[in-house]
């Protein structure tokens, strides 16, 4: 998959990069969001030495009548090597960003907790993370062609430890803190590298009222085992305290 080759440009351009913490301040709470996003896609590609993960949001324009938008998305339970965040348009009929399509760099600014002002968008407000600022000339820009924007989430994670079995697993946060919880259209588990380093995998919903089936995903390259019988987790019956958890053996 050419997403993963893009790894190590991510990695230069962002590893360096920090952004001033941001203390929160009393202030009003934000009036809904303009449209229930949508997650449709999460990408984790694994190696050696790091984890790449990238959420796909897409979100309609909805009730929006203009203003800057700023959006929470939290760390955790790993602190990033490495964030980023764009803003992408999506094509008339389309369900996400094209694949290639670069988009437009989101200002960001740390977070010890969201701010009061700020609208929930992926993980939990009282945990670290970043705030993005969405300005009204770019929330515009990108809705102009379907009127759906889509945000890409990128964090550059470090590798999780060998349990007893071999089997390295992460957590990923999804969805909208004690609100709806949010659709996950797919889900992508990516290796650069060589073919038969990731041998098994798989994928399931973990956290208190978690329902413990597998999920369906795709695997790039192919090879690695994958647990039968998986859900479309389209179709997979969502609590807002509900995580991803993806485990695999690597060789």
């Amino acid at each position: 998959m050419t997403g993963a080759l893009r790894v190590l440009p991510l990695v230069a351009a962002v590893a360096g990069s920090s952004s001033p913490v941001v203390h929160a301040h009393a202030s009003v709470p934000p009036p809904p969001l303009p449209a229930l996003p949508v997650i449709a896609r999460v990408r984790i590609d694994v190696a050696k030495d790091r984890v790449l993960v990238e959420h796909e949001i897409v979100m309609s324009r909805g009730a929006w009548a203009g203003g800057d938008l700023d959006l929470w998305v939290s760390f955790g339970p790993t602190m990033p090597r490495a964030f980023d965040a764009r803003l992408l348009a999506v094509k008339p009929g389309a369900a996400a960003p094209e694949p290639d399509d670069t988009g437009e760099p989101i200002a960001t600014d740390k977070a010890a907790h969201r701010p009061a002002h700020v609208h929930p968008l992926l993980g939990r407000s009282t945990m670290a993370g970043e705030v993005l600022h969405v300005r009204e000339p770019a929330f515009r820009r990108a809705t102009a062609a379907s009127g759906v924007l889509a945000l890409r989430i990128r964090q550059v994670l470090p590798p999780p430890e060998a349990d007893a079995q071999g089997a390295h697993e992460i957590e990923l946060r999804l969805g909208l803190e004690g609100g709806p919880p949010l659709t996950v259209r797919r889900i992508d588990l990516t290796t650069s590298e060589p073919a038969g380093w990731m041998s098994r995998a798989q994928a399931e919903l973990c956290g208190p009222n978690a329902d413990p089936y597998a999920l369906g995903f795709a695997t790039s390259p192919r090879g690695a085992a994958r647990t039968p019988f998986a859900i479309d987790p389209a179709l997979a019956t969502r609590h807002s305290t509900d995580e991803l958890c993806v485990r695999w053996v690597a060789n």
